[in-house]
């Protein structure tokens, strides 16, 4: 496959529930970065978790980005189209020996050894009991992908240089469960090889993901994109804004106010005067404007606790 001859960035919400602030943030960081160089913006409705799907909820995420002036370029790509390409990678890998067969549950894997230190919302770490075989009389649980014992080094294009080694911070990952459903990793590996994208622009909460996606690129010879990952929005409690907390929707009827507050939870500092301006304005001038050298010194954006009049 050859490469993209420009720039190409995503943005991939589930269809669990509609479009918050923070989603929103995450959604025109990744519009604006990749705007600014005259890239491709893409839009992946990740809905392969079938059972949380809500009905219809794409076509209301997709009105939202319309309403706040988000243009994608081509088709929306539907991650549940693609489930024999994630089955052709699964095969792949299991062929070179990279995916195994687990029998373990997830109380086995929490209450083994290595998790006794382990703290409520904490990765569970999984100490290998498969690794050599499966036992026999026991249920099929899930297949997993083996990692290394050296740290996957990588730069974040706002967060730094990252190190994370897989085997202590997690161990072999899930990347299909026993009943079939493959799991996020892999899905966002082959979906991003699919649509060519050379940047990822998303929120900090899945900053510890990329090592393991990372390496699921280099065992399937992938070209890794570039990472950037913006800090998460939180309430006024410090509490990350996401719909498992009941985050509110954002008003499409309120398009404007909602990208001056977006633009300035990303530091980008939109002058009163953009106050007026309809959403395809506001949009034109963040994309002129567009600096994320002012997010760096800022590692929590706090959605403030009034929107602005």
């Amino acid at each position: 496959m050859k490469p993209p001859t420009v720039p190409r960035g995503r943005f991939a919400p589930s269809p669990t529930g509609p479009l918050h602030m923070g989603s929103l943030v995450a959604a025109l960081g990744s519009f604006l970065n990749v705007r600014q160089q005259d890239g491709e913006w893409l839009v992946r409705i990740d809905d392969i978790d079938t059972p949380r799907n809500v009905p219809q909820m794409e076509q209301a995420i997709l009105l939202t980005l319309e309403q706040h002036a988000l243009q994608w370029d081509g088709d929306v790509y539907y991650s549940s189209q693609h489930l024999v390409d994630y089955e052709q990678v699964l095969r792949a890998l299991q062929a070179a020996g990279q995916v195994f067969p687990c029998t373990c549950s997830r109380r086995e894997i929490s209450n083994h050894p290595i998790n006794n230190q382990r703290q409520t919302g904490d990765t569970l770490i999984y100490p290998g009991t498969c690794r050599a075989g499966v036992t026999a009389d026991k249920p099929l649980r899930s297949y997993r992908l083996r990692v290394p014992t050296s740290a996957i080094e990588f730069m974040d294009l706002l967060q730094g240089p990252q190190a994370d080694t897989l085997a202590i911070s997690v161990g072999d990952f899930v990347v299909k469960d026993g009943q079939g459903q493959h799991h996020y990793q892999l899905a966002t590996v082959v979906d991003d090889q699919i649509q060519q994208i050379t940047e990822v622009v998303r929120g900090a909460d899945l900053l510890a993901s990329t090592a393991r996606q990372i390496h699921l690129q280099n065992q399937l010879g992938y070209r890794q994109p570039k990472y950037l990952h913006l800090s998460l929005v939180t309430d006024a409690l410090g509490i990350k804004l996401s719909k498992q907390h009941g985050a509110t929707a954002v008003d499409n009827t309120l398009a404007g106010q909602n990208l001056i507050t977006a633009l300035t939870l990303l530091q980008q500092q939109p002058p009163d005067e953009l106050q007026h301006v309809p959403p395809a304005g506001i949009i034109r001038w963040a994309i002129e404007h567009w600096n994320r050298e002012p997010l760096k010194s800022f590692p929590i954006a706090t959605l403030p606790t009034t929107l602005p009049d």
